[in-house]
């Protein structure tokens, strides 16, 4: 063993001769013996030798004032001691081979206790600083005891000492490998190389960028897919070796301990750039210096050298690694194998060439190899299961273990573990648990575990690893789920949901990115599983309306936000989330939902509450039910001894529409509008079959007109094909609330409209913000001609536009920003003129007209319903679909009469070809003149079905009749024509006459 520094060959037991100067103060000691570890204090040396015994040299102060070693004590214990670990303050920590954790006061014995705390828990590493000492479990867990004056026990309370280990709660979801403690300070390093520190900050050496203690673990985000693998910590400073054998330092600089050829303290981690070219293997560091091992077996120091330990020659301060002159063959001499730094001395042990061989870093991976489920799944006599059974539990109930398997290791990635990726190979965990299912009872010990876990996790964990189990669960559930396995059990499930809710926004948010990040078909697994433990619950009668329940539609609701802010194809269709539902239990739920019970628990489940797991057939089907609810309702209301028939009536000339219906609509209380809605025109009163005909009229005349240019209501965009509400138009104007008024009673009454209006007026009732998307669909030159500005990034080129702030919309000319007129538009503001010139066309210019449409609209409808639907959704039920499927109306046509024939009836086929000869916007002329739709119901498809048969006319020819139609029922009466140039002229005349026959 070499040593330099303080007493450096003093207290060893050396025979005569083996203790050989190396020169520059550094000693060559011949011990007999190899050290597999060793550890020096401000009073006290300890070190392990190779058969496992430990030994102890306590240093006193001479009758000079300096400092001297005693001689070497061995320590009295029938343990084999594996690490050893001291403190300034006479104790030694001991750690056996068998993760016991002994301590000793040496100016009181050499014989040492148990700590009595952790005499049932098994220790994998012991790390001390000045006056206290941190233990990492081989459960992944982290006890610390001592003083906590600077909170370095990382309790986060302000008790000054704690005499017994105290469990640090919030680390233990974390993956941990290594621990290691300085003078007050503490750090934990986690399998994917995440550095958390607490405790002491006055010089940065928590490396936080600041000077501010921590009393509890915080992450060093500077260190963020570093590759960390090692931490060694000094007094006031602190070095971490990367995977790659970069060395950073930070914290006190006095004594140029940092190696940064500077004096200054480092408040974040910086490079040690003097040892770029070498790979670093080991660090080390002691109270004011610091040591590294390279691969090529070469020591440097740095720091403090006033006890020469830093084996320079000479009592200095070096601020960059200097080499340390051991004298050795280098061919065959013995190589160096590990470095350890005490307060103010160093050592280097040495190996022979045969046993020399590259120190494993203490940051190594342990992962679930498939040999171990095999055995898991194969071995399961009862001998082993009690073993086996033991093996699961310890692994399936840590958060630690469960964090740190499965891991990406291929090109080191699970290293790149950051809040937007998970370093998780979920693949390889799916096989494992596929492999787990293949035995009942594994999975049902692998259920409890997790069961028993659950409730233990952290809401907030420190780091991100921590969050690793919840993406590995969505795939136990999956493979619980698969139909041979026959489970309808979820228990599993809603624990799990339990859990995810408890978790804080933030840790929402990273699971959430990571879950966005997966291959589609991956994401789709996931969403299934929560929605099959959903259908399970739904088919129960009755249906629990639990908490529990709901935290589940809770975890589907986390999913679907997350895909909301999917682009492109990695975002899985909306309708991947929609569950099948019932009409009663829709119907149920509703009740619930809009009851006005205060003192409803908030927790229950309520499926309306979560519109995204209904299709657009639920909602419509809700929206419907309630309407229907409404108008009963409003029905109730009414004094029907009065001669009321409980309907909301509007008797209008059809010469004068829309005049009269502005008219009506004023005059009436607003609460009619909830009643059903009859219709008549020209004083004729009609049957319950005519008022569906004449509803559907009304509203395609109204609307028609209305949006016509002749109306002076709407403002067009340059092709015509859509309309907006004009910048000129004053709140005053009532015909803006009524037409508000008459597309909340189409959506109320179930009919589809004709409203060219862009997605945006759907987004605005719903409370989205319209987008440059929405000026590209209703003025496409307006539209491409700002998104070319955005993808303008030169502002030279923006510059030379000469375009400022003014615009022209609706005939008006604009400034977007009147507290700065007439303001350039540069490359730095180009985002801020995109965003005005949207905000000012589609709310500044028509906040007050917008504003009483929708007073007008939902005077009518429910808001809370409305917002069931999307923006596309809503506007889809309101103006339905083009109907562009021919074949398909001629495949649902029935016959009647003398046209029920097989082979077709020779007028059908004459019929048939005559139609296929229309013009698109003849047949779309035809389908309103038969169905009384122009456009089919977004829903209705089934509607669009057409029953032909021959209306009787006597005595008279055929030739001279027009067809008729019964629109009620999609009826087309068409005469027996007697040659196809005949029915071609009849039906062509009375499509563009719109001539239709009223019964």
């Amino acid at each position: 063993m070499f040593s330099w520094g303080e007493n450096c060959q003093h207290g060893f037991r050396l025979k005569h001769g083996s203790n050989i100067s190396a020169g520059d103060g550094v000693h060559l000691l011949n011990l007999g013996f190899d050290i597999t570890d060793l550890s020096a204090g401000h009073t006290v040396l300890a070190f392990i030798k190779n058969n496992a015994d430990a030994a102890i040299i306590c240093t006193k102060e001479s009758q000079d004032g300096g400092r001297v070693r005693g001689k070497q004590k061995s320590v009295t214990c029938k343990e084999k001691i594996q690490a050893v670990g001291c403190s300034d303050d006479d104790v030694v920590t001991l750690l056996s081979n068998e993760g016991k954790v002994l301590c000793m006061d040496t100016t009181r014995t050499y014989i040492p206790k148990p700590l009595e705390a952790l005499c049932n828990i098994s220790v994998s590493q012991i790390a001390c600083g000045s006056q206290h000492s941190v233990a990492l479990t081989k459960g992944g867990q982290v006890y610390t005891w001592g003083r906590d004056s600077r909170g370095q026990l990382g309790l986060g309370r302000s008790e000054p000492c704690a005499d017994s280990p105290q469990h640090i709660r919030s680390l233990s979801a974390l993956p941990l490998v290594q621990v290691a403690a300085g003078g007050e300070q503490s750090f934990a390093l986690s399998v994917s190389g995440a550095v958390f520190g607490w405790g002491g900050n006055d010089c940065g050496q928590l490396g936080l960028g600041d000077t501010t203690d921590r009393p509890t673990p915080t992450l060093v985000h500077y260190l963020n897919t570093k590759k960390t693998i090692y931490i060694s910590c000094g007094k006031e400073h602190t070095a971490i070796l990367t995977k790659n054998g970069a060395v950073f330092t930070f914290g006190s600089g006095q004594y140029g301990q940092l190696g940064h050829n500077s004096f200054g303290d480092e408040l974040r981690p910086r490079l040690v750039a003097e040892l770029w070219g070498a790979k670093v293997t080991k660090i080390a560091c002691g109270r004011h210096h610091t040591l590294v091992l390279t691969d090529s077996k070469r020591v440097y120091s740095f720091g403090c050298g006033a006890q020469g330990q830093l084996g320079h020659g000479e009592e200095s301060d070096p601020s960059v690694p200097l080499p340390v002159q051991l004298t050795q063959d280098t061919t065959n001499g013995p190589k160096i194998g590990n470095i350890y730094a005490g307060g103010d001395c160093s050592f280097a042990t040495s190996t022979s060439v045969k046993e020399a061989h590259e120190v494993l870093s203490t940051a190594t991976v342990s992962n679930v190899t498939h040999d171990v489920i095999d055995k898991w799944v194969t071995e399961c006599n009862s001998k082993s299961w009690k073993k086996i059974k033991r093996e699961i539990r310890r692994m399936f109930s840590s958060a630690s273990c469960m964090n740190q398997i499965f891991l990406d290791q291929s090109k080191d990635k699970h290293f790149q573990t950051s809040s937007k990726y998970s370093g998780l190979n979920l693949s390889l965990a799916r096989h494992a648990f596929k492999k787990l299912a293949k035995k009942g009872h594994v999975m049902a010990e692998v259920e409890a575990a997790v069961l028993h876990l659950l409730p233990s996790l952290e809401k907030k964990p420190v780091g991100v690893e921590g969050l690793r189990i919840h993406l590995l669960l969505n795939e136990l559930l999956h493979v619980f789920q698969r139909p041979n396995l026959q489970r309808t059990s979820t228990a599993l499930a809603e624990a799990v949901a339990a859990a995810m809710q408890r978790l804080c926004a933030g840790s929402l948010q990273v699971l959430g990115d990571w879950w966005s990040s997966l291959p589609p078909s991956t994401k789709v697994q996931h969403v299934k599983v929560w929605k099959r433990t959903l259908s399970v619950i739904l088919s129960l009668k009755p249906v629990p309306r639990n908490s529990g329940v709901r935290n589940l539609l809770l975890v589907l609701q986390y999913m679907y936000n997350a895909n909301d802010r999917i682009a492109g194809r990695q975002r899985i269709p909306e309708q991947t989330f929609c569950l099948e539902i019932s009409q009663t239990f829709l119907q149920e739920d509703l009740q619930i939902w809009r009851s006005n019970n205060e003192d409803m628990d908030n927790q229950q489940l309520v499926l309306c509450n979560f519109p995204f797991v209904m299709d657009l057939k639920s909602k419509k089907m809700a929206f419907d039910i309630h309407a229907e609810c409404s108008q009963r309702k409003a029905q109730c209301s009414l004094d029907l001894f009065c001669g009321l028939d409980g309907c909301f009536h509007l008797d209008l000339k059809r010469a004068s529409v829309l005049e009269d219906t502005f008219e009506k609509l004023a005059a009436v209380d607003p609460d009619d509008y909830k009643l059903p809605l009859a219709i008549y025109f020209d004083e004729n009163f009609t049957n319950e079959d005519d008022q569906y005909l004449y509803r559907k009229d009304f509203f395609h005349e109204v609307f028609h007109e209305m949006m016509s240019a002749e109306s002076g209501m709407f403002m067009f965009n340059d092709s015509k094909t859509l309309a907006w509400f004009p910048s000129k138009a004053i709140e005053e104007d009532q015909r803006y609330f009524q037409f508000g008024v008459l597309c909340g009673l189409a959506l109320y009454n179930q009919y589809i409209i004709h409203l060219p209006f862009p997605l945006a007026l759907f987004k605005k009732l719903l409370g989205v913000k319209p987008s440059l998307g929405d000026m590209i669909e209703f003025s496409p030159c307006i539209g491409e001609s700002l998104l070319n500005i955005l993808e303008v990034c030169e502002d030279d080129v923006i510059k030379n536009l000469y375009m400022d702030f003014v615009i022209n919309w609706d005939g008006t000319e604009v400034d977007l920003d009147p507290k700065n007129p007439e303001k350039p538009l540069t490359g730095e503001n180009m985002k801020e003129f995109v965003d005005a010139y949207v905000t000012h066309a589609f709310n500044t210019s028509v906040e007050g007209v917008f504003q009483e449409f929708k007073r007008g609209f939902f005077q009518v409808c429910d808001q809370d319903l409305v917002k069931l639907f999307r923006p596309k959704e809503l506007q889809e039920v309101l103006l339905g679909k083009d109907f562009h499927d021919w074949a398909k109306l001629k495949q649902n046509t029935g016959y009647e009469g003398v046209y029920n024939t097989t082979p077709p009836h020779p007028t059908i086929q004459m019929f048939w070809e005559v139609f296929d000869e229309l013009t698109e916007d003849q047949k779309k002329a035809f389908l309103w003149f038969v169905t009384g739709f122009e456009r089919v119901p977004i829903l209705g498809m089934e509607t669009i079905k057409m029953t032909v048969k021959v209306n009787g006319v006597g005595e008279l020819s055929y030739d001279k009749y027009y067809p008729q139609t019964h629109t009620c029922f999609s009826i087309l009466e068409l005469p027996l024509y007697s040659t196809k140039e005949i029915m071609q002229s009849k039906l062509t005349e009375a499509l563009s006459n719109n001539r239709r026959i009223y019964k």
